[in-house]
Formats: structure tokens, sequence, C-alpha cells
């Protein structure tokens, strides 16, 4: 589900101007597509848009954004400045999605019930080599996010990104074959080398020293 929110006009640029509108609790922006080939300038409501650029899922959050004719716009967040330190957001790009077009979108890869995975109780290690899935998709078809149960996963089990279940409108740019989640062996559970035995010769060999032993007392 979309979140809305409202694209502002602003004609004031420069540092000092994004800095008071920064204190007035203001962010400034930039908006760009398609159908605006000159980005149009303007800003958002800094709360609003914490909620997006916060969430761990933003760069796939869609936006349904007001624009100041009243035209309402599918947007996502494409790129997200913030201070080094307070790391509050400083600036915001956005880009215009349309119906009917793909965009190219990295989905990010959610691995749930790792605590209660059959391999990990098993004493497998869970591991997660692929974070992301990127792909192109119809705007109204992008997942937020791709979620993976483990729950069942035992030891040896892989999820390949072929497996994951995706839109229909999607075409896939990172390879099928990348492993994305895996329930692996640790080196303590591999197998223990087998202890050497005896050969028969060495067998015979200290049996007879007893034997000459006792023979000379």
């Amino acid at each position: 589900m979309a979140v809305k929110m409202k694209f502002s006009n602003r004609t004031d640029t420069g540092k000092g101007a994004c800095r008071r509108m920064r204190v007035n609790g203001v962010a400034p922006a930039v908006f760009y597509g398609p159908e605006y080939k000159d980005s149009v300038v303007g800003s958002l409501d800094a709360k609003e848009l914490s909620r997006v650029a916060d969430a761990p899922n933003w760069e796939t959050s869609m936006i349904d954004l007001e624009m100041p004719d009243g035209r309402v716009e599918m947007a996502l967040l494409r790129n997200v400045q913030r201070h080094v330190i307070s790391r509050k957001i400083l600036h915001v790009d956005l880009y215009q999605l349309m119906k009917g077009h793909k965009v190219r979108v990295a989905v990010p890869v959610k691995v749930v019930n790792k605590d209660i995975s059959v391999g990990v109780k098993m004493g497998g290690v869970l591991e997660q080599p692929v974070r992301e899935v990127e792909m192109q998709v119809l705007p109204r078809e992008m997942p937020s996010e791709i979620v993976i149960d483990t729950a069942k996963m035992t030891l040896g089990s892989e999820v390949f990104v072929r497996d994951l279940e995706m839109p229909e409108s999607a075409d896939l740019i990172t390879s099928g074959d990348a492993i994305v989640v895996m329930v692996s062996r640790p080196r303590s559970m591999a197998e223990a080398p087998e202890e050497a035995v005896p050969d028969e010769a060495a067998e015979v060999e200290v049996v007879g020293r007893g034997k000459r032993k006792e023979d000379e007392e």
C-alpha cells in the first residue's frame, strides 16, 4: 500500500535556505522521472518522510505524491542524504513511476523464524549470502520485501533466487542460481577422521616381543 505525501514548491535554494527549512521541520526534495526531464525542486514534511526513509525497505516503498497542481504521481525514494553524525535527513530525490512501465529495484530479503529453524536447532549455521534481489517489475506489483520462513529448513537446506515467489511481471536481474539463504554444517560437526588401526604385522610384533620376554624370564 502506497504512503501519501504532499510535495510542496520551493523557490529558495542554496545551503542557507535548506538549513532554514530543516529547522522548520521541512525536508528539501527533488522530483524527476520520464515525464519530468527537468527535475522539480520542492519539499516534504520531515516527519512524514521519516516514516518511509527510516524503514528497512525504504527503497521499495511506494509513495503517492501529491504535486502542487493537485496531480498525484507514483514515486520511489531514489536517494536519501543524511547528516553524518545525527543521521537526520538533509535531502531526498524522488523518482516518478508510470503505469505499464517497469522499474528496476533491489528488493530486500527478510529472513524469519531463524531461532526455531530445524537445522539451527540441530547445530547448523544459518547463512544469508543474498540480502536483496534485483529485478524489473511493474510499479503496482513491486514487493516492498521478500520474506523467507526458515522454520522448516534442515541441515544442508538451500533456498535459491529461483525458488522465491515473484510478481508475475518481474524480470530477474539477480541470477536465479544465487543462494539466498542456507543452513550449513559447522566445522565442529564435520566427521572426525577415523583413528589409525594398527596393522596385523604390528600386533604380531608386539605379541611376539611379549612372548620373548616371558621366555627369557
